[in-house]
């Protein structure tokens, strides 16, 4: 493809993925229900049941179909953006104080039985996350990592894919280890119950963090990298040794990191792929679901949005969108077969217990586990 072609492929490409995160579509929601409606009595009845949390998603501004569709129990939202200082995160942590407060159907969740009684009460629990550490950073890092946690912060990222003060990222080609100020940050976090969150941090210092947490770690949303070859996802040495700290990975629906990079589209069966090789590899008390997925329909802030496709244009190998847009999909390459959005956390029930799954160990990836890890961080 010539320049001009190639410039005119990444316009289309944008011009899908707008319609997809940017607007509330009317076709993506009718997509979203109909799968929905295919789900079985028994794995319908189970998902209304159980806890369900899932540990990614983002831009929430109020109750809506997505919630109402999910099941959810209680999400951990990504609150302050990569990017931003201490004064945004500010603004954004009570941007999503204001929303709860204004809500009859959100809770603020700020320690396990806040998720508990968000089941009873017919509402959802709003964890308040962040995807890295940066606007954390201050002379004297207890201090901050304090007051963060008394504004509400219960999980954070010590890294995103670029390098943070405190971490290596998982696509920045070095693999440098923890820095002297992730070790205090990790230690900040235990002291002030922040769940440390490993998700996109580089290998080696994903390891080292470990060794200094002295309650289980997570992986919010991380895929096995023996499945799906991206710098996202974590290898066999990782997955053990979360497990081994007693801490959970969170599988994850972004198409990207579930692509095993042949004509095969990503969707709930590739997605449920990594749970079960999670489970051979570590047992199902270490596995849970961050979807990595909007809270609000249409919400994705649209400048944010442009640095999704130079991103992924920067992964070695080839790119995940530009494979399926030429091979004609538009809107449906931003999302997987069968997990639309969020609102379909039912399918993943009723996909679990059709890949074999009991119920107890189906209640057990879909929260019960992060519940477990919570109790040891927040009570």
């Amino acid at each position: 493809m010539d320049l001009e072609a190639i410039e005119k492929v990444k316009q289309q490409m944008l011009d899908a993925a707008r319609k997809f995160y940017c607007e509330d579509n009317l076709a993506i929601k009718k997509k979203a229900q109909e799968i929905n409606r295919a789900i079985s009595p028994e794995a319908r009845a189970l998902h209304q049941e159980f806890v369900v949390i899932d540990t990614c998603s983002f831009f929430l501004e109020d109750y809506n179909w997505h919630l109402e569709e999910s099941g959810a129990t209680a999400l951990n939202c990504t609150v302050p953006g990569v990017m931003d200082g201490r004064g945004e995160a500010v603004k954004k942590i009570v941007d999503y104080h204001q929303s709860i407060r204004n809500s009859a159907k959100l809770t603020l969740v700020e320690k396990t039985s806040d998720i508990v009684d968000a089941k009873k009460d017919g509402k959802i629990g709003i964890i308040i996350g962040a995807q890295s550490c940066e606007f954390v950073f201050h002379p004297d890092l207890r201090a901050s990592t304090e007051v963060f946690a008394r504004m509400g912060l219960r999980i954070m990222q010590i890294g995103y894919s670029h390098r943070t003060f405190a971490a290596d990222g998982c696509s920045t080609g070095d693999d440098a280890g923890l820095t002297s100020h992730g070790k205090v940050l990790i230690d900040a976090m235990n002291q002030a119950g922040i769940v440390v969150d490993l998700s996109h941090v580089g290998a080696r210092s994903t390891l080292e963090a470990m060794d200094c947490c002295e309650k289980p770690p997570i992986f919010s949303h991380s895929n096995p990298i023996a499945l799906f070859p991206h710098p996202r996802n974590i290898t066999d040495e990782q997955i053990r040794k979360v497990a081994e700290r007693g801490g959970v990975v969170g599988a994850c629906a972004f198409p990207p990191i579930h692509w095993d990079q042949t004509d095969r589209r990503p969707g709930l069966d590739t997605f449920l792929d990594s749970i079960s090789y999670f489970a051979d590899l570590v047992g199902v008390d270490h596995i849970g679901i961050g979807l990595d997925s909007n809270a609000q329909p249409g919400a994705y802030d649209r400048r944010e949005l442009l640095s999704m496709g130079e991103g992924q244009a920067a992964v070695s190998g080839p790119n995940y969108y530009l494979h399926f847009h030429l091979k004609g999909m538009t809107e449906e390459a931003f999302y997987s077969e069968g997990i639309v959005n969020l609102a379909n956390l039912p399918n993943i029930t009723d996909g679990l217990l059709a890949r074999g799954f009991s119920r107890e160990e189906t209640r057990q990836i879909l929260g019960l586990n992060y519940l477990r890890v919570f109790e040891q961080w927040w009570d």
